[in-house]
């Protein structure tokens, strides 16, 4: 989730699913849970998941940092009600579709929950990520649209795990891209505009003759939504096959 800390469990679910006691201690806070995680959001939409701080969210409420932690023990936590929250945002997936063109839905979907929010892409990575009510929504509407298919429930992971790590894969990329031009304050087209010249005088036909190709047939500047869908539809692709041979 970009954050090394180890989070408590039990705490964590309980501000997940709302189920912990309220906090009943200390002075009365001047901002509510939804008010944190709302401007979390905010702040990991326009500084970066590399720049969330329990001060940076604390600053954006014009509230002292120590009273967030009435509600949230860090940012570790914080990231988790984040990512549930804008998972909420998502359109439900069809019930009674086939089910390609209802894993088409979703990976577009996950895409789409990445342009607008591009730390979901690192946040959502797997490993210690603890499901909310929406993240798990979320995957049990994915595991519905395999059921029907009589598939082994490994066959089932490994169909998800696999549409998972392709949009994953697309949109890390994506959001390695903003992170650079935030970082840098030089947008990514414009530098490339800039080394252009370079590299044409260094990427010869005679020294790099299948590259200089591809390059001189405009191939690189195909839209990135093109490529996402020529690799989405080759994963299905497989899928089907892999389902038929069955």
């Amino acid at each position: 989730m970009g954050d090394k800390k180890r989070t408590d469990p039990g705490r964590t679910l309980e501000l997940l699913w709302g189920t912990g006691a309220p906090p009943n201690r200390g002075p009365k806070p001047k901002h509510t849970l939804e008010q944190i995680i709302e401007a979390g959001i905010a702040v990991a939409d326009t500084d970066g998941l590399e720049n969330l701080s329990m001060r940076r969210v604390a600053e954006r409420l014009g509230s002292g940092t120590m009273s967030l932690y009435t509600y949230v023990p860090g940012r570790a936590e914080l990231l988790h009600l984040m990512l549930d929250r804008v998972t909420r945002t998502l359109p439900p997936l069809p019930e009674d579709a086939a089910w390609r063109p209802a894993l088409e839905q979703y990976a577009r979907d996950a895409r789409d929950l990445a342009a607008r929010h591009p730390w979901t892409t690192a946040a959502s990575a797997p490993g210690l990520l603890l499901m909310g009510p929406h993240t798990t929504a979320r995957s049990d509407a994915l595991y519905g649209i395999l059921e029907p298919l009589g598939l082994d429930p490994r066959e089932c992971v490994r169909i998800a795990t696999s549409v998972d790590a392709y949009v994953r894969g697309v949109c890390q990329a994506l959001a390695d891209q903003q992170a650079d031009t935030r970082q840098s304050g030089v947008d990514y087209e414009q530098w490339w505009a800039q080394a252009t010249p370079h590299l044409t005088r260094l990427v010869t036909r005679e020294r790099f003759p299948h590259l200089h190709r591809i390059w001189e047939h405009g191939a690189f500047d195909e839209p990135t939504d093109a490529a996402f869908e020529f690799g989405l539809q080759r994963l299905l692709d497989g899928i089907e096959h892999h389902l038929a041979a069955r």
